[in-house]
């Protein structure tokens, strides 16, 4: 009778040994599985909550920006400045050093915003000769303002030469008297021998354009005015009062 409960007693422990390991493997299976998904989530969320870098505005960012695309130097980034403003990626392949493969690198990096300002927008160049011709052109009207104390517009000045009753000038000068061609009128100027009204009109416009005449031999420079006919007014001309 004993030994039949012994038996007995090593057979249950034996059966409730081996259904305690069943459930220990299985809950190890389990709380592995659980962790693999949780990592793998982990994983995606990570990848979709980084946030997409901003494209570059080819019209407005300054050249250390553009420095920053893919196979843009600085001597590149200077042109892409320089050639604005850009419309589309085929205006950009324009841009020198610029292909194809390089615009296809950088076509999902950038933008192209509002090109009005920079199409209205002056370069230094063109707004230092526009600034330029406006002096040049204010300086001669102030040049041909009559003096305090000359005459009124109803009879010549002190310095003009008496005119015809056609209203041309003689086409004499008194004797010693110069021309300043830097502030002459164009009855001032017909005046000299061998310039009629089509080349006094021509010196200046050619002041209006160029500024004033820096010596009396820049009056060559002016179409028309030759060698011949320089030397028969040298004597008669200055460019200083």
């Amino acid at each position: 009778m004993n030994q039949n409960c012994k038996s007995l007693v090593q057979r249950s422990l034996a059966i409730l040994m081996t259904a305690l390991l069943m459930t220990g493997g299985g809950s190890g299976a389990l709380m592995a599985q659980t962790s693999t998904k949780k990592s793998t989530k982990s994983s995606s969320k990570s990848q979709t909550s980084a946030p997409a870098p901003t494209p570059i505005d080819v019209n407005s960012a300054d050249a250390k920006t553009l420095e920053e695309l893919p196979g843009i130097g600085s001597t590149l980034a200077g042109r892409i400045v320089a050639g604005r403003p850009y419309h589309s990626a085929d205006d950009l392949a324009k841009v020198k050093g610029m292909n194809q493969s390089k615009v296809n690198a950088i076509k999902d990096s950038i933008t192209f915003g509002p090109t009005t300002a920079a199409t209205t927008k002056e370069t230094p160049k063109k707004a230092a000769k526009k600034e330029k011709t406006t002096k040049s052109t204010q300086t001669a009207k102030s040049d041909q303002q009559p003096a305090a104390g000359s005459s009124t517009a109803n009879g010549p000045t002190a310095s003009q030469p008496p005119l015809t009753p056609t209203g041309k000038s003689s086409g004499t000068l008194a004797p010693g008297q110069k021309i300043n061609i830097n502030s002459a009128t164009a009855e001032q100027l017909d005046a000299l021998p061998g310039v009629g009204p089509t080349k006094a009109q021509a010196i200046i416009d050619y002041r209006n354009e160029h500024g004033r005449f820096s010596s009396i031999e820049d009056i060559k420079n002016v179409k028309g005015i030759k060698e011949g006919e320089f030397s028969k007014i040298q004597d008669q001309i200055k460019v200083s009062n």
